[in-house]
């Protein structure tokens, strides 16, 4: 199975459709240009299926310096994987 590491905002986007931290670090205009950067992304994905345990930490990197395969982010941080089906 070919599996993919996404982000915190793609995660969210993808398992949960939220977008709601967005607005803890864009602003409005911001906010519309990253969520249509998102759905571009993950749309490429599909479909997919979260492959991350948060209770035991299986399938989640803390800290990484990759890029977000859903959206090419290049910022460091979490990463979750999610399984193409």
């Amino acid at each position: 199975m070919e599996s993919f590491w996404l982000c915190d905002d793609c995660m969210f986007a993808a398992a949960y459709e939220d977008y709601s931290t967005l607005s803890l670090y864009y602003t409005m205009d911001e906010i519309e240009k990253r969520i249509t950067g998102l759905h571009h992304g993950l749309v490429q994905l599909m479909p997919i299926s979260a492959d991350f345990d948060p209770e035991t930490g299986n399938g989640i990197r803390t800290f990484s310096p990759l890029p977000c395969e859903g959206c090419d982010s290049h910022l460091h941080g979490q990463r979750h994987r999610f399984t193409r089906l």
